[in-house]
C-alpha cells in the first residue's frame, strides 16, 4: 500500500492555513467603518460607541476606567442626516385626507420605538410632496388634468432600509392589506424604495 500524501489544498487545511473561499462581509465595516478602540460619543444625539456598536447611554458601559479615551464625533446616523442621505424611502400615493394624519402619527411612534431598540434606526423626515407630473398609471380613468391639482404624496425617509420595509409592511397591515405595495432594492447602493398606492 502506498503512503498517502495530501495534496496542496489539503496540506494547507491540515496546517491551519485555510483561507475563506469568499472575502469577509464588508457590510458592517462599509456602513460604520472598522471597529474603534476608544469610546466615541455623538455631539448631537449623545449616542455612545463601544465594543463595535452604538448604544444609548455611557452608564451601561461595563467597568469604565479613567484611562479610557473619550472622543466626541458625529455618529453615522447624524452624519447621514447632515449629508442629506438616506437608506429607506417610502412614498405613499393617493392617500385619502382622513388617513394622512394617522399615518404621520403611526410613523413617528414607530420611529420612536425603533430608536429605543437601536440608536441607528431613525425616521429622518415625514413630508408632503406636491405631485408635479402624474404617472401614466395615475392618469388612467381620469377625465381631466384638474383632478391632479393640489394632489400630494407622503414621503418618509429612514436611516435603515430594514426599518423602511418594516414600517411599510406595518402600514399595509394596519389598513387591512388593501393597498398596492411595491419594494425596489437598488443594485448600486443599500437604498430601498417602497411605493404604497391607495
Amino acid at each position: 500500500m502506498k503512503n498517502y500524501i495530501p495534496r496542496k489544498k489539503e496540506q494547507s487545511q491540515i496546517k491551519g492555513k485555510l483561507q475563506p473561499r469568499y472575502p469577509k462581509s464588508k457590510k458592517e465595516e462599509a456602513e460604520f467603518g472598522s471597529g474603534k478602540i476608544d469610546i466615541l460619543m455623538c455631539k448631537k444625539c449623545n449616542a455612545v460607541y463601544w465594543y463595535k456598536s452604538w448604544h444609548h447611554r455611557l452608564e451601561d458601559y461595563p467597568e469604565l476606567k479613567e484611562t479610557k479615551n473619550l472622543k466626541f464625533v458625529l455618529c453615522p446616523v447624524c452624519q447621514m442626516i447632515k449629508d442629506k442621505k438616506y437608506e429607506g424611502e417610502i412614498i405613499l400615493e393617493n392617500i385619502p385626507e382622513n388617513f394622512k394624519e394617522e399615518i404621520k402619527e403611526l410613523t413617528k411612534n414607530y420611529g420612536k420605538r425603533a430608536t429605543v431598540n437601536d440608536p441607528m434606526d431613525r425616521i429622518i423626515s415625514i413630508e408632503e410632496k406636491k405631485v408635479r407630473r402624474p404617472t401614466n398609471v395615475r392618469k388612467r380613468g381620469t377625465s381631466s388634468r384638474k383632478e391632479f391639482r393640489g394632489l400630494t404624496d407622503l414621503r418618509i425617509l429612514t436611516t435603515e432600509n430594514q426599518l423602511a420595509q418594516r414600517l411599510a409592511k406595518k402600514i399595509n397591515e394596519i389598513y387591512g392589506r388593501q393597498f398596492n405595495l411595491s419594494i425596489a432594492h437598488s443594485h448600486q447602493e443599500d437604498t430601498v424604495r417602497i411605493k404604497i398606492t391607495f
